[in-house]
């Protein structure tokens, strides 16, 4: 059976056009699961096809995301209730069935005959054979007792959509307690934060303009120099003051990153494996553009997008170069031992981004991160060499996981004895709690992010020192 769906660009108009958005979610979940795609880019290429219809896809937007979310659960509870594999289903057939259990069981006021209706028009469109399947099963979900499909009674793994390799690490590294609210956590809608330049305006007066421009915002959660968009976000990137304020869309916790390396005027810095450029534009920023900042990537298209944003904010201090971190010492000869700063958000298995980026669930698996490890390893090797005496080394991750996190840090100090960390209790805002084991840890220069206590991505972020005297790195 032939379960290759092909579409052109014209067809998802067609689609848009006629209001369909289940058939269009469809097709975007299917590319997502089955076709290596990522659902904000497939999302994005479809608001950009509906705006020019003027059309808007609240609930496509919302059922695709949902559906990724909760692919675990909506997976346990179709075994559970209606006795069938959704393993053993073609592709077509799972994700019009995952997304009808998406839109019963968490969906707001969906009639079951609109989702039984709609997901058998699907069916017969796309593979006619597993119409009458899908009706069936559809139909024997929804009508099974509610009692079965309350999820407080089942584990902790099934009730945040977790699975076991995800869930085992949370479990392991902080407990049974701290895994279910960071899992819990990670099912809360993430808000969008972005940076601006406070030495342009503050933050209480680019609140006002926002507004005015029809845009709402609030203070961000713990960075001054940010805040947090409510409402109006369409038209944000297309407003004047989004370079008039030198504005970045970033995430709280890698702008913490930048705080951390506390980049100074007049330094040379490197930032390994930089793109798109928030931290690289971060920093500069934070010099007032009065430094020498190299960003480094692998890939050379994404490189492109650090040009572009420095070009944006009018920052003169970044250039960029392609190269593999991995290598950069061997690579970069000449440079060892030069950068006053060196930076590196490391490749990693993306955990904290859970919440955002709801395909981490499904794509990510124990044998993806065990190949990350050496890489990350490897990185740090190379990095190191290019640190010049005195000079600082930040490491960070957007992960949950020891392994990848302080197991990391400890292998590398262990290998390379100029370096050390140092406190950064200096750099953390007020606004970040801290208790005994954070206080701990952030004096030994490492602190980790967590969506349930700071309401951002989990993140990592350790700062390390190298000695004066020269050495043999």
């Amino acid at each position: 059976m032939n379960n290759q769906i092909r579409y052109k660009k014209k067809d998802i108009l067609r689609i848009i056009e006629s209001g369909n958005e289940r058939e269009l979610c469809f097709l975007m979940l299917y590319q997502v699961y089955f076709e290596g795609a990522f659902s904000n880019l497939v999302l994005k290429k479809a608001d950009k096809s509906a705006e020019s219809l003027g059309k808007k896809l609240d609930f496509t937007r919302a059922m695709l995301y949902g559906t990724l979310t909760y692919t675990f659960t909506i997976d346990f509870l179709i075994r559970h209730i209606t006795k069938e594999e959704p393993d053993e289903m073609d592709p077509i057939t799972r994700t019009i069935i995952r997304m009808a259990v998406w839109q019963l069981q968490f969906g707001e006021n969906i009639p079951d005959y609109a989702v039984t209706d709609s997901s058998v028009d699907i069916a017969k469109k796309y593979n006619h054979k597993v119409s009458g399947y899908v009706n069936a099963v559809i139909r024997k979900y929804a009508s099974a007792p509610e009692a079965k499909k309350y999820l407080e009674q089942y584990k902790p793994g099934i009730r945040t959509s977790l699975k076991p390799e995800i869930y085992g690490i949370f479990k392991k590294d902080f407990g049974k307690s701290r895994a279910y609210d960071i899992g819990m956590a990670f099912l809360k809608p993430s808000g969008t934060t972005v940076r601006f330049d406070s030495s342009k305006i503050s933050q209480k007066d680019l609140i006002t303009e926002l507004k005015e421009a029809g845009i709402y915002s609030s203070p961000a959660k713990i960075i001054s120099d940010a805040v947090e968009i409510t409402g109006g976000l369409k038209g944000l990137e297309s407003s004047d003051i989004y370079s008039k304020y030198g504005m970045f869309i970033q995430g709280e916790a890698a702008m913490l990153a930048s705080l951390v390396a506390d980049p100074k005027e007049g330094s040379r810095i490197l930032d390994c494996c930089a793109a798109p450029g928030g931290k690289s534009t971060h920093m500069a920023t934070l010099c007032h553009d009065n430094c020498s900042i190299l960003s480094c990537d692998i890939n050379e298209t994404r490189l492109e997008l650090v040009k572009e944003n420095a070009e944006r904010l009018g920052l003169k201090s970044i250039s960029v170069q392609c190269c593999d971190a991995s290598k950069i010492g061997k690579e970069f000869k000449d440079s060892r031992k030069s950068f006053d700063l060196v930076l590196c958000d490391v490749p990693c298995s993306g955990l904290g981004l859970i919440g955002r980026k709801p395909d981490i669930r499904e794509k990510i698996t124990f044998e993806r991160i065990e190949e990350l490890l050496p890489i990350q390893g490897a990185i740090l090797d190379s990095v190191a060499k290019m640190v010049a005496p005195g000079g600082t080394l930040v490491y960070c991750t957007c992960t949950l996981n020891t392994e990848e996190n302080e197991k990391q840090v400890s292998t590398f100090l262990e290998s390379h004895k100029s370096f050390h960390t140092v406190s950064i209790r200096k750099y953390i805002p007020d606004t970040i709690t801290l208790d005994d084991d954070r206080k701990e840890a952030s004096e030994n220069g490492m602190i980790t992010l967590f969506p349930n206590l700071d309401g951002t991505e989990g993140f990592f972020i350790c700062r390390m020192e190298k000695d004066r005297k020269d050495d043999q790195e």
